[in-house]
């Protein structure tokens, strides 16, 4: 009964969508932008950008982080905007992603990897954030400090699908039924698969400037088409830094349009990162001096959790096998008591595995 009353209920919401879209074709200028074919492709990119500022800039560098803070106008400004084309409620983003980075590549991330696989991420990190963004305690533990106006309160967040709605409508008149509702399409999954790359891809493929304790990679050095958050790691070293540029041959477009509006005083850069990359990681990502004693202790136990685990040809065993050997290889460069013996049975192994290839390759 409650299924039947269910589809018939998303029947008459159907219709009743289709009669209101006809009733725009009727409208002086229907479809005016459906043609030549390129018209379409470049609104979906100018709104993609919009969207990938405002989700950046506010959400992200603003919000969650606190490195900014602009001008109420330009505030709201990006909150509409986000309304409009995402149905993005700020305190559920800025909830599951202060999770993130308290959880990071371990269990308790809403969308990692490293928890939920590769490909889990990539294809469908969208769903791991509507789970968490649902659960009240996520809410209440990472989500304050964001907007709670009357706005907020009975547009932003009750009505969080009207603006689609309305950008349906919108698109649909710009540029006729068929190829409005592709647009108003690629529009709304913009932002979940702009997330799922920076959340899978930035955390499995690309470089590293810092040794966090994470797995976040920098996806290439260049941020323009997702504005700066390719500089994944870099943003993990330093969370609460507006710029997430390190070197200078690496680009950030997102700190760029914080410098523009903060120059016309629509924003306030709070903090950004000014000292180089060598300068930073020397100070906050190398042992500290207090724990030289405890070193030996760990390298053992180290030496000993990899000899163990020998044998483990599991997919999970072979990630856990290559961040032990990227740890080995910080201790082993390291001027600590211990950290000969780490290099010599770094060399050993390699030089055992040099030995196995080579006779492979002759009995093959």
């Amino acid at each position: 009964m409650y299924l039947a009353l269910g589809l018939a209920f998303f029947y008459r919401g159907c219709e009743s969508v289709y009669l209101l879209l006809q009733h725009v074709s009727d409208m002086p200028g229907y479809g005016v932008l459906a043609h030549p074919w390129w018209v379409p492709i470049l609104f979906v990119l100018v709104v993609g950008h919009a969207t990938n500022i405002c989700t950046t800039l506010y959400l992200h560098r603003s919000m969650t982080h606190e490195g900014v803070k602009f001008r109420p106008a330009v505030e709201h400004l990006m909150r509409f905007w986000l309304w409009l084309t995402s149905a993005v409620i700020t305190r559920e983003w800025v909830a599951v992603h202060r999770k993130h980075h308290a959880y990071a590549d371990r269990e308790g991330d809403p969308h990692s990897p490293a928890v939920a696989g590769f490909w889990g991420i990539v294809l469908g990190g969208v769903f791991f954030y509507q789970k968490a963004a649902r659960d009240p305690e996520v809410l209440e533990k990472y989500g304050h400090g964001c907007p709670n106006d009357w706005v907020e309160q009975h547009i932003y967040t009750r009505l969080s699908a009207l603006g689609l709605a309305l950008m349906l409508f919108l698109d649909v008149y710009l540029f006729g039924l068929l190829v409005g509702l592709l647009v108003w399409s690629a529009m709304i999954i913009w932002m979940p698969i702009m997330g799922n790359i920076i959340n899978g891809i930035g955390h499995a493929l690309g470089y590293r400037n810092f040794g966090t304790r994470d797995r976040s990679r920098n996806i290439y050095p260049w941020g323009i088409w997702i504005l700066g958050e390719e500089l994944h790691n870099n943003h993990h070293a330093d969370p609460r830094s507006a710029k997430f540029q390190a070197h200078w041959w690496e680009f950030d477009i997102g700190w760029i349009y914080i410098k523009l509006l903060s120059f016309v005083k629509l924003a306030k850069v709070l903090y950004a990162r000014s000292v180089n990359a060598k300068e930073f990681a020397a100070k906050h990502y190398r042992v500290a001096p207090t724990l030289e004693k405890a070193m030996p202790v760990i390298v053992a136990a180290a030496i000993g959790s990899s000899a163990c685990s020998e044998g483990d040809q599991s997919d999970e065993g072979a990630r856990d096998t290559m961040t032990q050997r990227e740890g080995d290889s910080l201790v082993g460069e390291l001027p600590i008591p211990g950290a000969q013996g780490v290099r010599g049975a770094m060399d050993a192994a390699d030089s055992a595995e040099a030995r196995q290839e080579k006779h492979d390759s002759i009995d093959g």
